[in-house]
């Protein structure tokens, strides 16, 4: 319930975002709504993808081409992983990048 309108929500009103945490999406019921099964598809997407094992020295390539702020327009790159940060080092000019989001992507 919204604290400025009584009327009871569910998912099947629209939820736009698709990052809800998996212990909330494990307590949700079965539902035949199309709107809301496609939502939940989209949350697990995300987590799976934000849960990916990235290694040093992993290569990678992303969906689309990103264009950095010196002009270099890249989607492969070295994964450099120092603790929990990680750098990104185009293999070809071995010069460094961080990739904002980069899970996500």
């Amino acid at each position: 319930m919204s604290s400025t309108n009584p009327t009871r929500l569910d998912e099947s009103m629209g939820p736009c975002e698709d990052n809800c945490p998996a212990h909330i999406l494990d307590l949700l019921t079965p539902t035949d709504k199309e709107y809301a099964i496609d939502w939940r598809r989209r949350c697990r997407a995300n987590l799976e993808r934000r849960t990916r094992k990235i290694e040093d020295g992993d290569r990678i390539k992303l969906a689309s081409p990103l264009t950095f702020t010196d002009g270099h327009v890249g989607e492969e790159f070295i994964v450099v992983k120092r603790g929990r940060r990680l750098s990104f080092r185009d293999p070809e000019t071995r010069i460094g990048y961080a990739i904002s989001r980069f899970m996500q992507r």
